[in-house]
């Protein structure tokens, strides 16, 4: 099991590099930033 702050470096990490993509593909930040709200919700749902 990782360490909480070593997991949140991974998510912060994995967030930034989807977000990058997203801008590359044209996507509005209000879009990215739904993108990624969605996947967050899933990620807590799945650890529960």
């Amino acid at each position: 099991m990782l360490d909480p702050e070593k997991k949140k470096e991974m998510m912060e990490g994995i967030v930034t590099e989807i977000m990058a993509r997203m801008k590359e593909q044209g996507m509005s930040q209000e879009d990215i930033l739904a993108t990624i709200e969605k996947i967050s919700k899933q990620g807590i749902k799945e650890e529960e």
